[in-house]
């Protein structure tokens, strides 16, 4: 097993990317179980009034995945391959909530300390990622052999992504299109703020679809596709009294975040199997 992880793993993570992890996993836990568990407090103590609670428990569900995910890079992860499909999605959503915030800008309460460090977190991502990029694959500029066994999941993930990305852009765009339709209560703000997610999941999905070459690269990257997808899928289930399960949309969005749970299971699945028959770690 040592000869099949030396020849297909020769990139160990650089410390300074490990280290910046930290913030993520410290604002993931803190974010996450606020807005997941004490949705309520959300429209009087986050950076903007956040209701109806089902709300700020979307949001949650999204941080609350991330602990997951920042949690195996800082504690698990060796290799940067193994978290480098996390990179692009999180410089995504980075830069989609910063333009958020200025579209919204009168919606933010500034008065209100906790409305600057999410401004300053949001501002800081997109550039501290490609830093980070761009320092770690100087460091690791070889590329391993494509394994011909995760053909399937490039083929799936590119279609699958494909959609999600075209949704967020969407949502992110026109978001008085979606604000009628969606499952419950929305505002425009949200519905960008919305966007964030589904972008990053899509292009988690698109980033993997053009690169992925060894199994290791994919368990953290679906493993927290298949974390924030559960977490979305117990909305309609803790706030049933806010959906419109009568609504067609209702059923499309169980429809995308079904899939988006199947297609992330099935890969982390996969990918712990064949990197158990090859010898690799993440």
């Amino acid at each position: 097993s040592d000869v099949s992880e030396d020849s297909s793993q020769a990139d160990p993570l650089l410390s300074i990317v490990r280290r910046s992890v930290w913030i993520a996993f410290v604002l993931a836990i803190a974010n996450g179980v606020f807005l997941y568990f004490f949705p309520k407090l959300a429209e009087s103590g986050y950076a903007w009034s956040i209701k109806p609670p089902v709300n700020a428990a979307f949001m949650g569900a999204g941080y609350l995945s991330g602990v997951l995910a920042t949690g195996l890079a800082l504690f698990a992860a060796r290799y940067w391959r193994s978290v480098w499909g996390l990179m692009w999605p999180f410089f995504t959503i980075g830069l989609v909530e910063l333009l958020a915030t200025f579209l919204h800008i009168d919606r933010f309460r500034w008065n209100y300390w906790l409305t600057w460090v999410w401004a300053a977190v949001y501002l800081i991502i997109p550039p501290s990622v490609a830093f980070l990029w761009a320092i770690q694959q100087k460091a690791s500029p070889r590329r391993p052999d494509v394994d011909a066994q995760l053909g399937s999941v490039r083929l799936v993930s590119g279609l699958l992504g494909a959609v999600v990305v075209l949704f967020g852009a969407l949502l992110f765009i026109t978001p008085e299109t979606f604000v009628p339709n969606w499952p419950w209560q929305l505002t425009p703000l949200l519905a960008r703020a919305f966007s964030a997610w589904y972008l990053q999941m899509g292009v988690t999905l698109v980033f993997a679809a053009f690169t992925l070459r060894q199994p290791h690269e994919a368990l953290i990257p679906y493993s927290w596709l298949v974390a924030i997808n559960a977490l979305l899928l117990l909305l309609p289930v803790l706030y049933s009294a806010n959906m419109k399960t009568g609504s067609t949309a209702f059923w499309a969005w169980l429809v995308l975040h079904l899939a988006l749970l199947a297609v992330g299971a099935a890969t982390a699945l996969r990918s712990y199997s064949l990197m158990r028959q090859k010898g690799q770690r993440i």
